[in-house]
């Protein structure tokens, strides 16, 4: 079962741990509120466990969560984090 872990963010990117990736599995960021779900711009994670850096795009102020995604299915997700 993959894992992904929110570690920490800054104004340009947010920091997780993963664990149990499988190879391909792409990163979006998730609003909570509208439900929409916009492409990071690093693209797929690598596969295995490690540690990554994922750059916010452009997005509008709110609370969001980073979920793992493989050919449109729900591998993980993040705990729930605000973007101003």
């Amino acid at each position: 079962m993959a894992i992904l872990n929110y570690v920490a963010q800054s104004a340009q990117s947010v920091s997780v741990t993963y664990a149990d990736m499988p190879a391909g599995a792409a990163v979006v960021f998730h609003n909570e509120m509208s439900g929409a779900d916009t492409p990071a711009q690093n693209g797929a994670l690598p596969a295995g466990s490690g540690s990554a850096d994922i750059a916010i795009p452009q997005l509008p102020g709110g609370q969001y969560r980073l979920r793992a995604q493989q050919s449109g299915q729900f591998l993980a997700e993040t705990v729930k984090f605000y973007i101003q």
